[in-house]
């Protein structure tokens, strides 16, 4: 299998750490820069975003989502726990955190723009919705142990891109068990080897 990323994007890292940590024989393939005209990945599918990946069977998946899904299915679940309703904890911190990785890259890419044309009101409600994001995740994280599954890599994954992009947030700042919580997670080498390079 190929798995194909870009640098530092965090939506390209959870599909690195869920590799890695269903134990799977994936090959990264650097695909920046993604803005190239005639980008090579167009010979694949429509999107042109990473991550992508291609099976063995030459399929060629896009979504982080369904890459994790597809990547935890082909290890035999090891991302999931097999209790229902721990499994339902797991993806419910897996929406939390997809919400804020969506949110911290609509923020990102308004704060780009140029000035006269940034949106006050997005950048405010965005911001707003990360702050939230944050709180839940302190809930949520503060005191559990540093495990891998696709709750938790979707987790780390937004915080390291909030670390590179939104240093100003300050995330850790009254959240001391997630910050905790964070580090620890840091001491596993597939989430250690996939930190954003800033």
């Amino acid at each position: 299998m190929k798995l194909f990323v870009s640098g530092n994007s965090p939506y390209a890292r959870r599909a690195r750490i869920a590799a890695r940590a269903a134990g799977l024989a994936v090959e990264e393939v650097d695909a920046s820069p993604l803005a190239a005209e005639n980008h090579f990945l167009l010979q694949h599918g429509p999107g042109a975003k990473v991550p992508a990946l291609e099976t063995d069977a030459g399929n060629f998946l896009c979504e982080t989502l369904i890459i994790s899904r597809y990547l935890n299915d082909l290890s035999g679940g090891k991302l999931l726990p097999s209790d229902a309703v721990a499994a339902e904890a797991v993806l419910e911190l897996e929406g939390i955190s997809s919400l804020l990785m969506d949110t911290l890259f609509h923020c990102s890419y308004e704060k780009r723009r140029e000035p006269s044309e940034q949106s006050p009101a997005v950048i405010e409600k965005e911001s707003l919705r990360a702050r939230r994001c944050y709180d839940a995740l302190e809930n949520r994280l503060a005191g559990q142990d540093a495990i891998l599954n696709l709750g938790t890599i979707a987790a780390i994954a937004s915080l390291g891109y909030a670390d590179w992009r939104h240093a100003a947030d300050d995330w850790r700042k009254g959240r001391e068990g997630l910050a905790a919580w964070a580090d620890a997670m840091m001491k596993i080498p597939a989430v250690a080897d996939t930190y954003p390079v800033f």
